[in-house]
């Protein structure tokens, strides 16, 4: 259990007068529990059949309603968290067991899950949560309406409110073990870029690209093992030449000398999945691709920079904006220049650095500062590194140059 978390959640529970915290998104259920359910962070059709309770009274146990096939590995994750249980498919018995007679009225497996027996061990947990107010707070903006009617079913007269915003404020604000687990993915991202970069060939796609970087990767976790034991996964958006948009396909001309190629990419480590991303040039490149470039490389410095504890996101937004409008790109329109990141599986998360966002530099923050441009007739660029913020100078997790490098 994420102890600190939990004592984060519960002073905010406190603050909007709810008797507790009922996690639904797999993200929330990992960040509170430890437990990464592989049935609703997989399987979409599975949300809502996993849910972490957090009472607001420091009394009461924090506790999981979660599935009896993955009752094990949820103790194994997280062994001081209590369970409520509900039947699935699988059947669990011994081989012994399967020889046995069956016994008279042993019920038989639902075909997925039985519905009435979910919401019975949902009212459970929330019954051994529930204080006077009435209130259960919940990730409302992401629940299905069959999950929200579960939920209704369970909390009986307990009015729902929402949550989202604010666990994402207490998520932003990073503990070392993630930074480092942060730090980790970004090491093997590093790699795989490199390994693809030192690979490149003429004729080669997008898709070539990314299986090359998805090797690298996997030779880097292999490399040392013990580093990167929690490593699960890696993403990568390459692009190649002036095919800019976000492509897997092998379709196109494939790579060309003063071709540009991108990587925006990550790996996941623990949970947590990096994001950054940097340049090559395929040969030497042409004079306006440079240009921009450079620009926009300078901004991105600028962006990084100025995250600095007491600024505000807004500010940072738009000095960037307004170094790459002011040096030869006056109509280079972007929403945002960044965002917080963590365990989402679509790795952006509030807050974002935009010019209507309104938040401020807190030391422990974990950006992603970006200024990409997907310029077809130049090639997509991309300088991209995790910035962690601290007291004082904000501190880049990724290593790699920031200059177009040719190879």
């Amino acid at each position: 259990m994420n102890t600190h978390a939990v004592q984060q959640i519960r002073a905010a529970l406190e603050e909007a007068h709810a008797d507790c915290y009922v996690a639904y998104t797999p993200s929330n259920i990992r960040y509170v529990t430890g437990f990464g359910s592989y049935f609703v962070s997989e399987w979409w059709r599975m949300h809502g059949t996993v849910f972490a309770v957090v009472p607001a009274d420091p009394a009461l146990p924090v506790s999981l309603v979660v599935s009896d096939f993955e009752s094990a590995t949820a103790s194994d994750a997280a062994p001081d968290v209590a369970q409520h249980n509900y039947r699935l498919w699988v059947d669990l018995g011994t081989a012994a067991d399967l020889s046995a007679d069956s016994e008279p009225g042993d019920l038989p497996r639902p075909e997925q899950f039985n519905e009435p027996e979910l919401i019975a061990a949902l009212r459970d947990a929330l019954q051994g949560a529930r204080g006077s107010s009435g209130r259960v707070a919940t990730d409302l903006p992401h629940v299905s309406l069959e999950s929200a009617a579960r939920l209704r079913a369970a909390a009986g007269d307990a009015s729902l409110v929402d949550f989202t915003d604010r666990m994402y404020e207490i998520r932003s604000l990073k503990q070392p073990w993630e930074v480092d687990q942060l730090t980790r993915g970004v090491e093997l991202s590093e790699a795989g870029m490199t390994y693809a970069a030192s690979r490149l060939a003429e004729g080669m796609t997008a898709r070539d690209v990314r299986l090359l970087y998805q090797l690298g990767v996997i030779e880097g976790a292999q490399r040392d093992a013990d580093r990167y034991a929690a490593f699960t996964d890696s993403w990568v958006l390459p692009t190649v030449g002036t095919k800019t948009s976000a492509s897997y396909g092998s379709s196109g001309q494939g790579l060309r000398r003063s071709d540009l190629v991108k990587f925006d990419c990550g790996a996941t480590v623990g949970g947590y999945r990096s994001d950054g991303g940097r340049t090559f040039s395929f040969g030497e490149p042409s004079a306006a691709a440079r240009n921009l470039y450079e620009v926009l490389r300078d901004a991105q410095d600028i962006a990084c920079r100025g995250l600095r504890p007491g600024a505000a996101l807004g500010d940072v937004f738009k000095a960037a904006m307004h170094h790459v409008q002011t040096n030869g790109f006056p109509s280079y329109n972007r929403g945002h220049v960044g965002h917080s990141i963590g365990i989402d599986t679509f790795h952006e998360e509030p807050p974002f650095i935009s010019g209507t966002c309104t938040d401020t530099v807190r030391p422990g923050m974990v950006f992603a500062v970006e200024l990409p441009s997907y310029t077809p007739d130049i090639g997509a660029i991309m300088i991209e590194d995790l910035v962690l913020t601290t007291e004082d100078e904000p501190v880049r997790l990724h290593s790699l140059t920031h200059d177009l490098v040719v190879v």
